[in-house]
């Protein structure tokens, strides 16, 4: 059987993709609301052997080429096969699979590139990656002042809203001198 499948993109008209699917010949189609992916759960657990599911594009079946790899990789495992229209892939062709498969490589590098320069121009800027520290550096500086003095590590971990181990390695590190990260 041929089954269509599409997400709405943005809020996007309906009428463009069902036109598609229709004239690919599906016999049932199945849409998702924009973010949503219960209809595409569905369908996919529903494939048996020799279906085949359409959707107009890449962008129609899933958020991200990854994502479209991980479906089709399912479909296969169901033994149904992948088509995507716009872009003109059809998984029952094994080199199809494969320029999935070097799509989602090269997206995921790129994605990590994104996130490598940004952490970087970050770090020119002076910002910090990583949470906001809790405790600012005159605290703790106390924070050994208050041990030598006699309170535990738990009565100053309540006062500051701290976990009692946080004191403690803190404590530690102000004693050697080294730099909390470091």
């Amino acid at each position: 059987m041929i089954v269509g499948y599409f997400r709405k993109i943005d809020g996007g008209e309906e009428a463009a993709p069902t036109a598609v699917l229709r004239a690919e010949r599906c016999l049932r189609i199945e849409t998702d609301e924009v973010g949503r992916y219960g209809a595409r759960t569905v369908l996919l657990a529903s494939l048996s052997n020799g279906d085949v599911l359409v959707s107009p594009s890449i962008a129609h079946l899933a958020p991200s080429v990854s994502e479209v790899l991980r479906v089709s990789r399912h479909v296969h495992g169901r033994g149904a096969t992948l088509r995507l229209v716009l872009e003109k892939i059809d998984t029952s062709v094994p080199a199809a699979r494969n320029v999935l498969a070097a799509f989602a490589e090269f997206e995921s590098r790129q994605l990590a590139e994104r996130r490598n320069a940004g952490l970087y121009e970050a770090a020119l800027s002076g910002a910090r990656p990583g949470r906001p520290r809790k405790l600012d550096p005159a605290r703790i500086a106390l924070i050994a002042g208050e041990l030598a003095g006699g309170r535990t590590a738990a009565s100053i971990a309540r006062e500051l809203g701290v976990h009692p181990t946080t004191v403690t390695r803190l404590a530690r590190l102000a004693a050697t001198g080294e730099d909390e990260l470091g």
